[in-house]
């Protein structure tokens, strides 16, 4: 009995834990709580002798799993969904589905409230009273379910399509699930393709390693910058080094240097002091000294304002400068005949070879023109023989379509196409058309038309066939209108020839069987010749194996004479 309680209680754990991280809502966890309850009934039926229900355990976990996974998430099949796994009681999708004794199928939900009102409840589709001891899950539904593919919950973003029991599993490797980032502090959402760039560039939480050493911390409380101006790895220099004192090292080496060398800074302090002191003096002598002298230019300048000898003083000193230029003057031009002579010998010695170089470039331009004239010429020939090759491709190109198109053509009424690509042409949604065949050698050109995807009222549920009568060459030799009977078949593929057959007889009144005018009439068939899901799944038969149909058409060639 513990055993049975071990799984949903881990399962309310873990949903318990994500309502604490404010991922989780209130309908979740309501739901979580329910699948305990239930459980817990599940187990006292056993011990009341009901095994038919406490066997399976297991399977209801898994369920329970996949609901919680799918609350708040749209769930989309690839193929219409069929109405036995829809609930008549919730209309929801019977992710779970239970069987009462009427045989009705419903969810687990809806069964766990039919249980809990006792036996006042009945089946709101026969009014039969629903009994708890008859109710079972009906695994046959559940795998046939379990096996239907559906789209991914993210789509459009992600484009994969699994099967239900598998969707859990894509989910966790899906790479646009939005998950929360694992650093602590952080509480953004991101796609699994973009959680790595997150953490290591974009997250606020994400942990940066000192360089120096190497301890991890948080860039967004500014933890790293404030670490640099207090980390022992640093490089620092001791706080006496203005006085004198040239230690540097890492900061925690300084501060056991400075704590150890405590009366060798003293005394760096000291001798500074004193050399400081012995300045000051030294200073206020020299500016006693300066004070006298400048009382003593005081003087002289009073007495050059009242002498004219300050004149003459000045103009001697003019002309000593004059003569200092004089002198540079001469010294530059001198060093201008030397420079002249050293440039005019080494140009002498360097003319000769300038001039050979000189008329080896002009030959090299002469055969460079003449080599570009030259491609020039090839360039055009080259040009014109492309031209040429590209005539001959596309000539070939339509000789080979022709070939083909005569090789498969048939004069007897009859025709097999073999459609490929199946899955990929269908969601193209083009319209596909056959080789032409003709109902004899000089008869009737036809074609036939296929929408794999559907065409008007058979859009994107039915296969849609159509026949076009085509202009050919003894049109005007032949009877009109078209009046002869044409049958498409889709065959089967197992063997077992269960062929779907569909045979109209022309509308002589309508223009697609008179005289063709232009190069096809309109098409004319069966818009809704077989649904998407009788042709890919059918139960007696294969129409489409190894992505391919084969389609026949046969005409009626009853009546017609030969020319």
């Amino acid at each position: 009995m513990i055993n049975c309680l071990i799984e949903p209680l881990l399962l309310l754990c873990n949903i318990l834990f994500q309502v604490l991280l404010e991922d989780f809502d209130r309908s979740a966890l309501i739901s979580a709580l329910s699948h305990v309850c239930f459980c817990v009934r599940l187990m006292a039926a056993e011990e009341n002798e009901c095994p038919g229900l406490s066997r399976q355990n297991s399977e209801l976990m898994r369920s329970w799993e996949l609901e919680a996974i799918l609350t708040n998430r749209t769930l989309r099949f690839v193929l219409r969904l069929e109405q036995q796994f829809i609930c008549p009681s919730c209309g929801g999708i019977v992710l779970n589905p239970h069987q009462t004794g009427c045989g009705h199928i419903f969810c687990a939900r809806c069964v766990r409230a039919y249980i809990e009102n006792g036996g006042s409840s009945k089946c709101p589709l026969d009014s039969i009273p629903i009994k708890s001891e008859e109710i079972f899950q009906d695994n046959c539904c559940k795998r046939e379910l379990l096996n239907l593919e559906v789209y991914c919950t993210n789509a459009p973003d992600c484009t994969q399509t699994v099967t239900l029991c598998n969707l859990q599993d894509h989910l966790k490797a899906c790479q646009y699930e939005r998950i929360r980032c694992s650093n602590v502090g952080c509480n953004d959402t991101v796609l699994r393709r973009s959680l790595q760039e997150h953490q290591r560039n974009v997250c606020s939480f994400r942990l940066e390693s000192c360089l120096h050493c190497r301890q991890p911390f948080l860039t967004s409380q500014l933890q790293l910058q404030a670490h640099a101006d207090e980390c022992l790895e640093v490089e620092a220099d001791c706080i006496y080094k203005n006085y004198g004192c040239t230690f540097r090292d890492k900061r925690g080496k300084v501060q056991v240097h400075e704590n150890t060398e405590f009366s060798s800074h003293v005394r760096l302090v000291l001798e500074s002091n004193t050399k400081l002191e012995k300045q000051v003096e030294q200073l206020q002598q020299d500016m006693l000294v300066q004070q006298e002298a400048l009382k003593d230019k005081s003087l002289v300048v009073s007495s050059l304002d009242r002498d004219i000898t300050l004149c003459d003083s000045t103009l001697t000193t003019l002309q000593r400068s004059v003569e200092e230029q004089r002198v540079r003057i001469c010294s530059v031009q001198r060093e201008l005949r030397d420079l002249r002579g050293v440039l005019g010998s080494e140009l002498s010695e360097e003319l000769p070879s300038l001039r050979a170089s000189l008329d080896s470039l002009r030959q090299q331009v002469a055969v460079t023109e003449s080599l570009r004239e030259h491609l020039g010429v090839l360039e055009q020939t080259c040009q014109r023989h492309t031209r040429l090759l590209d005539i001959h491709v596309e000539q070939l190109q339509c000789n080979e379509q022709r070939f083909r198109q005569l090789e498969s053509t048939s004069y007897d009424g009859k025709l097999i196409w073999k459609v490929r690509d199946y899955c990929h042409r269908k969601e193209a949604g083009t319209p596909l058309n056959s080789t032409p065949f003709y109902t004899s050698r000089s008869g009737y050109k036809l074609s036939v038309r296929a929408y794999l995807g559907g065409d008007n009222s058979g859009r994107g549920t039915h296969l849609s066939l159509y026949i076009t009568i085509m202009r050919g060459d003894f049109d005007s030799l032949l009877p009109w209108p078209f009046r002869q009977n044409i049958t498409l078949t889709l065959l089967d593929q197992s063997g077992s020839k269960n062929h779907v057959s569909n045979t109209f007889t022309p509308d002589t009144s309508s223009d697609s069987f008179h005289r063709p005018t232009s190069d096809a009439n309109v098409a004319t068939g069966f818009p809704r010749f077989i649904s998407h899901g009788d042709l890919e799944a059918p139960r007696n038969a294969v129409y489409v194996r190894d992505d391919t149909l084969f389609i026949k058409v046969k005409v009626d060639t009853t009546g017609l004479e030969d020319l």
